[in-house]
């Protein structure tokens, strides 16, 4: 798997987090550096934390053997992981896109919604780690790669939402789809050339 699929495949998972943080910087009358530092610490942890979920069911002795044996045929699977949650994150906003969204000014940060919504958010950090692992991509590297990412998601999101307001929230999340259709196409391809 190469570098620029592997950040793209990231950078498409992050967007379903900076939407959320676009959100919540709309909400807020100031940013608290104390309070987004407390932000990108939950949702980065979550995103790498299940990351590491993820790739640690391939280890389970039955699937680890077979993975071994039939490299192809988990390449395709780790694909298919990508293709789906792409078209899971696109399907999502535009279910959501005529929602009506009130932005009024609420400075509490509330740690039970945000920890829900780092939970939320990091469930696709858990199936991409599967199919990082299927695709033979170093766990540290593959952490540490969407770590950062999802760092910058949210201090760049609550930065965006605060001064635009929540309005493309929606967008982020299809482009964002969007990115990891690509990443998982680019892998397939890539795959079926070296067979």
């Amino acid at each position: 798997m190469g570098l620029w699929q592997s950040n793209l495949i990231a950078i498409g998972l992050s967007l379903d987090v900076f939407a959320y943080s676009l959100y919540k910087g709309a909400m807020v009358s100031r940013i608290e550096k104390k309070e987004l530092i407390k932000m990108i610490l939950l949702f980065t942890g979550f995103q790498a934390g299940m990351l590491v979920i993820g790739n640690a069911i391939t280890w389970i002795p039955a699937i680890h053997r077979s993975y071994q044996s039939a490299n192809l045929v988990w390449t395709f699977i780790a694909a298919l992981i990508f293709f789906g949650l792409g078209t899971m994150m696109i399907v999502k906003s535009y279910t959501k896109r005529n929602r009506k969204i009130n932005e009024q000014k609420e400075d509490s940060y509330n740690y039970h919604v945000i920890a829900l919504w780092a939970f939320i958010t990091s469930i696709d950090a858990l199936i991409a780690g599967i199919g990082f692992s299927f695709l033979g991509l170093q766990l540290i590297a593959a952490a540490l790669l969407v770590a950062i990412i999802t760092a910058a998601s949210v201090l760049v999101g609550m930065i965006c939402g605060y001064r635009l307001g929540c309005g493309p929230m929606n967008k982020f999340v299809t482009v964002g789809g969007c990115l990891v259709l690509i990443g998982g196409a680019a892998i397939l391809a890539h795959y079926l050339m070296a067979r």
